[in-house]
């Protein structure tokens, strides 16, 4: 016998609520013949849950042990058919559509799906039969809760300076110190704009800085509750850009783009999953001396402090005062979702640098079948254009003599 399902989101084709917002659709069922249930059930249901495993301690008493941790922010089940009490209803063959609605909790996090666990948010349909085993379908929907930058810590609208001071061997053989300087003029930024990063090197060492590479990095922390409290995180690249590096005795002084792809916004209120974003600056040295890096925490948001699409030094003066918003027609309890007026409404695209999840459960079958999933975030399109390249480093020659030569170097 085949049974085919299909759920479908009401003018949202890609399934993406923000939380108090009123999640509403419809579900097809197609059978090729009588279908005898007790009912069909729909389960809306929201989670966070994170897990994985650690070999730990040595010889007889190493063991593995098994870290688990998880978040209940949502469940419902309601019945489109029938009932879990009463007795067997027969299903004819054919079509059966049936509509749903559920007004999503305000307190609703921002869908992830990471190595070591999700926030995921799925619409389950059950047929329940008696004395068999129930027959399922499960589809996901993304929810983004919003991160308004106008409305976060004073600190997303300032410049942010970070330095990193290396020498190499030790003692009286010790190296004069290569510097490191990087900085970027605001650290709230949406997912559409660009990060330039202002990096300065004085290299007065002995070495030569080979190369310097800069990152924006996505730092998921997954928290355990059982058998104790383990914080894992991982740090994965989502966006990279590199340029030559700095010979010894010489200054350079650069500018990076870092183009912000979709991303989930920073979030910390989860329980047992967080997320972060870091600008890293590396440089990078042959032989066995440790790379000196440079770490600058960015908040990513929903809604931008500016307009502008690569935000600089510059036009800081124009992010003095919140941009202007308008709201966005929703539920009346929703987490209501605004704008700026003079940029368009942002599209929701699918994360980068993510495999498609499988959103099925541990032990769990689905025998209808299930659909896959990669999360949507916010994109918003700004007019400028996205520099192709970083600039070119302006190098300066500069010895203990204090002689100066002057030249230029791509980057």
């Amino acid at each position: 016998m085949t049974t085919i399902c299909e759920i479908k989101f009401d003018e949202n084709p890609h399934g993406v609520y923000f939380p108090g917002q009123t999640l509403s659709g419809s579900v097809e069922l197609r059978f090729g013949e009588v279908m005898k249930v007790k009912g069909v059930a729909l389960q809306i249901k929201g989670i966070a849950e994170v897990k994985w495993s650690e070999t730990e301690g040595a010889g007889n008493n190493r063991r593995t042990v098994h870290y688990r941790g998880r978040q209940d922010y949502m469940q419902t089940t309601t019945y489109l058919a029938g009932s879990k009490d009463e007795s067997n209803i027969d299903i004819l063959p054919g079509i059966h559509t049936y509509r749903f609605s559920c007004a999503l909790p305000p307190n609703l996090v921002t869908s992830l799906e990471a190595e070591y666990g999700h926030i995921r948010y799925t619409v389950k349909v059950i047929l329940e039969r008696s004395w068999k085993t129930d027959h399922s379908y499960k589809v996901a929907f993304t929810v983004l809760r919003h991160v308004n930058l106008n409305e976060e810590n004073f600190d997303v609208r300032l410049p942010t300076k970070m330095e990193k001071a290396k020498t190499f061997c030790c003692g009286p053989c010790s190296s004069d110190p290569m510097l490191i300087i990087a900085e970027t003029p605001i650290s709230g930024y949406v997912p559409g704009q660009t990060i330039a990063v202002k990096i300065e090197v004085d290299n007065q060492s002995n070495k030569k800085l080979d190369e310097l590479s800069t990152k924006l990095l996505r730092v998921v922390s997954f928290i355990s509750q059982t058998p104790y409290t383990r914080v894992k995180s991982l740090s994965t690249i989502m966006a990279e850009v590199r340029c030559a590096g700095v010979d010894k005795r010489i200054k350079g002084s650069y500018v990076q783009h870092l183009y912000i792809p979709p991303l989930p916004p920073t979030s910390k209120t989860c329980q047992v999953l967080t997320v972060n974003y870091i600008v890293e600056v590396e440089g990078k040295i042959s032989g066995p001396a440790i790379n000196p890096k440079i770490h600058i925490p960015i908040t990513l948001g929903t809604i931008p402090l500016t307009t502008i699409a690569i935000p600089t030094f510059d036009n800081l003066a124009s992010m003095t005062a919140p941009i202007v918003v308008q709201p966005m027609m929703s539920a009346p309890d929703a987490q209501t979702p605004s704008f700026p007026v003079d940029l368009p409404p942002p599209s929701y695209e699918e994360v980068v640098n993510d495999n498609r999840a499988n959103i099925q459960d541990e032990g769990e079958t689905n025998e209808i079948g299930w659909r896959e999933y990669t999360p949507r975030y916010m994109v918003y399109r700004f007019s400028e254009e996205v520099p192709s390249a970083p600039a070119q480093p302006a190098l300066e020659q500069t010895s203990k003599s204090d002689s100066k030569q002057h030249g230029m170097d791509k980057c």
